[in-house]
């Protein structure tokens, strides 16, 4: 009986001699499993695979907006899983130059983005409709004027990849003192002194689609990228006027000249076009391949997460759960 327990012993010693290599590597390979799990942004596992698996669908010209107004550990977390699903193109904040507090959170979001290898979209905006404090009229222009000039230096210095002198800056002036038309011609002047300062990258602007007509017809002169934003529509108002600009904007200034610095299916929000995240995916998916079609070379879809003000547009809730259109239409834009 002894000899018999020895010889099963000294058999089960010599399977474990046999196999630990192949048991050390089923060690490991659960380890990194639960490794990407932690990276990954569902909480369901079978969420986690699919966004994984997708990673090399995705449209490489898509990219992301996001804001910077949430505690610096959730941005970092943000930033990692936004690079880890191949979204290195990152549009932060666009922030109001009056607003110190957002202007100072801004700037390390964009230092944090950079340090990780993110290619930074960023720039400086007077938005009176956050703040009717900052309509721009002829009185302000200087100050405004000033601020792109810093904001430009301290891009240059902290690694941004491309600088921009405003977004939708026609919408925000008073309209009396200061037109939409003078703006434009504000805007392209100091792109030549911006083009002087940022050296890192290119110089773009963000135009109010309501003037695409006027700056075909005077030309974009310094700025090296005249960008749109773009919506299906809103407020329960929906057409296919974005198609038409898409085409007008290609026709005007050519693939290399422009390209889309927010789109969604709405302006107002992802409910306000449909409540069935399905039909949200599928809209937007039509959306990203007629981009794709038309020959523009990049777009970034806002936004990243839903925030206190923008509470229904984000891929990802303001709870940390995904929509549909997360893997749907932003992890498949390449099919």
């Amino acid at each position: 009986m002894k000899k018999a327990v020895i010889i099963l012993f000294l058999y089960f010693i010599l399977l474990i001699i046999t196999f630990y290599p192949a048991i050390i590597y089923a060690c490991e390979l659960t380890v990194d499993n639960l490794n990407v799990l932690e990276k990954t942004p569902n909480n369901s596992e079978t969420k986690t695979v699919e966004t994984i698996n997708t990673i090399t669908t995705k449209w490489p010209g898509l990219g992301m907006c996001l804001f910077s107004n949430f505690s610096i550990r959730r941005f970092n977390k943000d930033i990692d899983i936004l690079l880890t699903n191949g979204f290195t193109e990152l549009r932060i904040d666009i922030p109001d130059y009056q607003n110190d507090k957002l202007l100072t959170d801004s700037k390390s979001a964009v230092q944090v983005a950079v340090a990780k290898g993110a290619k930074v979209v960023w720039g400086v905006s007077s938005n009176s409709h956050n703040n009717t404090d900052f309509l721009i009229t002829e009185e302000s222009w200087p100050n405004f004027r000033q601020a792109i000039l810093d904001a430009a230096q301290w891009a240059q210095s902290n690694g941004v990849y491309e600088f921009q002198i405003g977004n939708e800056e026609e919408w925000h002036v008073d309209g009396t003192t200061l037109t939409a038309v003078q703006i434009i011609e504000n805007l392209k002047s100091i792109a030549s002194e911006v083009k002087t300062i940022f050296t890192n990258g290119k110089i773009s602007y963000t135009c109010f689609t309501d003037y695409i007509d006027y700056w075909i017809m005077v030309g974009k002169g310094d700025i090296d990228i005249l960008a749109f934003n773009m919506y299906r529509g809103g407020n329960d108002n929906y057409n296919n006027d974005w198609k038409r600009i898409i085409t007008k904007m290609v026709n005007g200034f050519g693939v290399e000249s422009t390209y889309i610095t927010e789109f969604n299916i709405s302006w107002s929000s992802l409910d306000d076009y449909s409540t069935d995240e399905k039909i949200q995916a599928v809209a937007l998916k039509e959306m990203i391949d007629y981009i794709k079609d038309s020959g523009i070379k990049k777009a970034f879809y806002f936004i990243y997460r839903d925030t206190p003000l923008f509470t229904d547009y984000g891929a990802r809730k303001y709870d940390g759960t995904y929509r549909l259109l997360w893997d749907h239409a932003l992890l498949n834009s390449g099919l």
